[in-house]
């Protein structure tokens, strides 16, 4: 899960839908509502065969799914494990057309999707390997210790330092 080193490229495996019903941001919001994240088991099936495979090929040099909190927490966990930045572009993500709203794409809890860090040397490998799924290349790791996510319209959502992620996630298991 955590982040192996700058200059990687990071790979989002499976389609992002609008599914938000029942997600922490929503929880963390106080709505109600929304499409609650439902497997679609021919999908599936291919994606986890894919991401296998390129597990079994040496390819993955880090994995985190994206089904507890979506991307945005995905990308921060992976970030703060390994002590290595990232930039996300919300842009690249795959998803339907029209899906365009930053908050919907970053904290989907779309079934069945996974982040994945390769190396450049093998990012083209990758995706000859994950074929036919959806997959998309949506950001890098970088040298400086800081999540940077792009939305959308290219302007920056987030930009937070590893250390200050990190305490926060660990703020509440801290015993007072």
């Amino acid at each position: 899960m955590d982040l192996k080193g700058p200059g990687n490229h990071l790979v989002l495996v499976g389609e992002t839908l609008e599914e938000m019903g029942g997600s922490h941001y929503f929880e963390v919001l106080g709505w109600k509502g929304g499409i609650v994240p439902a497997p679609r088991f021919p999908v599936a099936r291919e994606v986890l065969r894919a991401v296998h495979r390129a597990i079994g090929e040496g390819l993955v040099l880090a994995c985190h799914d994206l089904s507890e909190g979506g991307l945005g927490t995905a990308a921060a966990e992976m970030a703060f494990a390994g002590d290595v930045g990232v930039e996300v572009f919300l842009d690249r993500v795959p998803r339907p057309s029209g899906l365009d709203r930053d908050d919907a794409i970053l904290f989907s809890e779309s079934c069945t999707r996974f982040l994945i860090e390769v190396a450049p040397e093998s990012r083209d490998r990758l995706l000859a390997v994950l074929g036919g799924v959806p997959a998309g290349e949506v950001g890098r790791t970088v040298g400086y210790k800081i999540l940077r996510i792009i939305g959308t319209g290219g302007h920056p959502l987030v930009a937070s330092a590893l250390e200050d992620l990190r305490r926060n996630w660990k703020e509440p298991l801290n015993l007072r």
